[in-house]
């Protein structure tokens, strides 16, 4: 995955100040807690991203999976033996069973494919689950655990989701979603699929009483979230069962046809079918965790070079510098030995290299703080990156520092390259995917033309994903969206708008945020005395229109002016200096 250096030991980032001693974490209750019952009363839950299992009556939780701090929604199979949950790996979204026998867990998905809503049939050797592998929507999908054979059961337009079995193994309930309307479907051995409730109202995660006479399920509506039912008499009827609680909306789990198991508000709920109350099943999860340093991220230094001499200046008649508080108007960015000396009052300037940019939006050059740079890249890709207004990336690539010396200079200028594994970031974006808003537009853009990429965009997410009100510190790194340094940028810069990010803040999560995870701020990301002077023109409203950031017209990198134009021309005829 990531190559190794001798030279890694000499840029370390963190300072060692002191030890802490060991303080082991003891959790009562959970974030989004899904929870599933055995048929002996075992529970089986997630939280803090790791499988655990408690007794009936609650108590003392035990770990069953620790690899991944990414588990979530485990159910049990029929003989209370193994576990399916749903966790990522190698930035991969996929399906994992684990066996509480001989503690083995190994992965059930084919790679590359983005599966979820994992649920056993009631044969205990086959797992259904919902998958998106045409770039069209999610299909129910089915593997065979002892031969590993994978086959799709559904293939309706829109989004098939969520399946549940009855106890029998002869009926198959699911959730179907399209343009905006949410469907309840059954589909009888033998028979046709009957929808049992429809509408606008989000409806989620549907469970079989193991009696087979209702099924339940969850419903987003104006009044809230609720737990609604279909009672499968002749005729239907549909009936709420409860509701104002803070429900967590991973299926009910039925220990009989009287007990059923449910979360809400951070813990563990049971409840006899007729009663009017629950109780609290009580948990507590122990984190160990083992002695750690205290460390202090101190601030590193980019690498030079390259860096032109004289004096240049910018100006500006509409800045962002990055920061924040809209833009700045009437701006010179005076620039020296490929940093920048001032930002200030446009004025005359005698003698000096002054470029006008007229109503252009100028911005700090965009940063990846975790991009896939495919193994033919080379020294031509750099001006085709640039043009795009990537002026820094991380990522693993064989040639990195050679590529990152090269793409430094004036004749086949590109972004700055610093190698994933000298330039570790902990969480960053990673949300673009096939459902990402203006992303067929983006693909026909000239700079996806010229980067070549025109692959299928895989389905990340049965549903956007959105951030909490407030959310400030999101890092853009696109990695995880499988397209190529460039283009995924921009997808992610409209993922995160999409995600509720207003534009400015999705472009600090491609300038100082990512500056301050990689310990260069304020040197990156930011136009403002001594930050690199990487800048990006733009022809449009970036703050308004987040789409605007891709409409690049020139880039400042390093110091030297490059028209967008001058660099296509550059991968034409690479011997041409602007």
């Amino acid at each position: 995955m990531m190559f190794q250096r001798l030279a890694i030991l000499s840029i370390l980032s963190l300072c060692l100040l002191n030890v802490a001693s060991r303080a082991d974490e003891t959790i009562t209750r959970g974030s989004n807690l899904s929870v599933d019952v055995a048929a002996d009363g075992r529970l089986v839950m997630d939280v803090a991203g790791h499988i655990w299992t408690i007794p009936q009556a609650g108590g003392d939780a035990t770990i069953v999976t620790q690899a991944f701090g990414s588990a979530n929604r485990p159910r049990w199979s029929p003989d209370g033996l193994r576990v399916v949950f749903t966790a990522i790996a190698d930035q991969e979204q996929g399906m994992w069973v684990h066996d509480t026998g001989s503690e083995q867990t190994v992965s059930i998905s084919e790679k590359s494919h983005f599966d979820l809503h994992p649920t056993w049939h009631p044969d205990g050797q086959r797992v259904t689950y919902a998958s998106d592998r045409t770039g069209k929507g999610f299909d129910l999908w089915e593997v065979d655990l002892p031969t590993g054979l994978h086959w799709r059961l559904s293939s309706r337009p829109g989004d098939e989701i969520e399946p549940a079995w009855s106890a029998d193994g002869k009926d198959l309930v699911y959730i179907h979603s399209n343009q905006g309307r949410w469907s309840l479907v059954l589909r009888r051995l033998g028979r046709r699929e009957e929808i049992l409730v429809s509408g606008t109202d989000h409806l989620s995660a549907p469970s079989w009483r193991p009696d087979g006479s209702l099924i339940t399920f969850w419903r987003d509506g104006e009044d809230g979230t609720s737990l609604d039912m279909v009672i499968l008499s002749q005729p239907r009827l549909v009936r709420r069962y409860m509701n104002g609680e803070d429900y967590v909306t991973s299926p009910v789990s039925w220990l009989d046809k009287h007990r059923m198991v449910y979360s809400a508000g951070g813990v563990i709920r049971q409840r006899l079918f007729n009663a009017w109350s629950s109780r609290t099943v009580p948990f507590r999860a122990t984190i160990a965790t083992a002695p750690r340093a205290v460390v202090e991220r101190l601030r590193r230094n980019l690498p030079r070079g390259g860096e032109p001499r004289g004096t240049l200046v910018i100006h500006a008649a509409k800045l962002f510098d990055g920061i924040g508080g809209g833009y700045q108007h009437d701006r010179d960015i005076v620039i020296e030995g490929g940093r920048i000396k001032s930002v200030e009052a446009h004025a005359d300037r005698p003698g000096m290299i002054v470029i006008d940019m007229g109503d252009l939006a100028v911005l700090p050059g965009y940063v990846d703080a975790q991009a896939r740079l495919p193994l033919t890249a080379d020294e031509m890709t750099g001006p085709l990156l640039l043009a795009a207004g990537v002026t820094t990336i991380v990522a693993d690539h064989p040639e990195a520092e050679h590529l990152s010396t090269v793409w430094s200079g004036k004749e086949l200028p590109g972004p700055r390259v610093l190698p994933a594994v000298d330039w570790p970031v902990g969480d960053y974006s990673g949300l673009a995917d096939s459902m990402t808003p203006g992303l067929p537009s983006l693909l026909q853009s000239r700079p996806a033309r010229l980067i070549g990429f025109n692959d299928m965009i895989a389905r990340r997410f049965s549903e956007p994903p959105a951030f909490d009100a407030g959310k400030t510190t999101v890092v853009l790194g696109s990695r995880p969206n499988g397209m190529p340094a460039g283009i995924a940028l921009h997808a992610e810069l409209r993922a995160l708008v999409a995600a509720q990010l207003k534009p400015e803040q999705a472009l600090r999560a491609a300038g100082v945020n990512a500056a301050a995870e990689l310990g260069v701020d304020p040197t990156l990301g930011r136009v403002a005395t001594g930050a690199v002077a990487d800048l990006v023109f733009v022809d449009g409203d970036p703050l308004t229109d987040i789409d605007a950031a891709l409409k690049v017209v020139a880039v400042v990198r390093n110091g030297r002016f490059f028209s967008v134009a001058g660099l296509i021309d550059r991968v034409a005829a690479p011997e041409t200096v602007e």
